[in-house]
């Protein structure tokens, strides 16, 4: 009777204890889960700091017009004999040496003198090309930072766009810009031995018109 009674007092007595000790490992083993998690993260974090890295960098794509691809051709209206015209069944691009359009290699303001050039090919794209989507494409050498290189062309192509909208009757809806900064040379910005090459950074410093007479039904 005595032995029935203290085992009734011990079932809850041992109920409690086991339901401590489980108790206890489950919150210890959450813990541990826990801080594994939090490392997790702090790998996580740590791993993707390059990959964000990464995606700031620019994916930049060819534009380059070899004149095998792109013949060099005349056209009645522009004069001037600094500006390069090729063409095919579905690109015509007027190239305009930045030297000509600008004060200095560092400015984005269009000299007064150049206006001529650019009336030339606003007037030749009003006559050839009416409605027509065309691209401002914007270069420069290799002097100077990248990011500096890249901010120029940004804003030479805008002065362009600017002046052929306002000056040159081009709607600025058919008109898209991109500065692609050193990233696109023509030439080789620095000869064999690691000095710079003047001809080759003047020939890189340009603007390209790209006409898309394709996308205009005009082949």
């Amino acid at each position: 009777m005595y032995l029935l009674r203290f085992s009734i007092y011990l079932v809850p007595i041992a109920l409690t204890i086991v339901a401590s000790n489980f108790i206890h490992h489950t919150i210890a083993k959450a813990r541990t889960n826990i801080q594994k998690l939090q490392l997790s993260a702090v790998k996580f974090s740590e791993v993707k700091k390059p990959a964000a890295n990464l995606s700031q960098v620019r994916r930049i794509p060819s534009v380059k017009f070899p004149k095998n691809t792109y013949p060099a051709v005349k056209l009645p209206d522009i004069k001037s004999p600094q500006i390069q015209i090729q063409e095919n069944k579905y690109l015509t691009i007027i190239t305009l040496p930045t030297d000509l359009l600008f004060d200095h290699h560092d400015k984005d303001m269009i000299r007064p003198d150049a206006e001529n050039m650019l009336r030339q090919v606003s007037q030749t794209i009003n006559k050839y090309y009416p409605d027509t989507w065309l691209q401002i494409l914007g270069h420069t050498d290799s002097q100077g930072s990248q990011n500096d290189n890249l901010k120029l062309s940004e804003q030479r192509v805008a002065a362009v766009q600017r002046w052929l909208s306002e000056k040159g009757g081009i709607a600025i809806s058919l008109m898209s810009k991109e500065g692609y900064g050193e990233a696109q040379p023509i030439a080789p910005n620095q000869k064999s031995d690691c000095s710079d090459n003047p001809l080759g950074q003047q020939k890189n410093r340009r603007i390209e018109i790209v006409i898309q007479k394709l996308v205009n039904n005009q082949v």
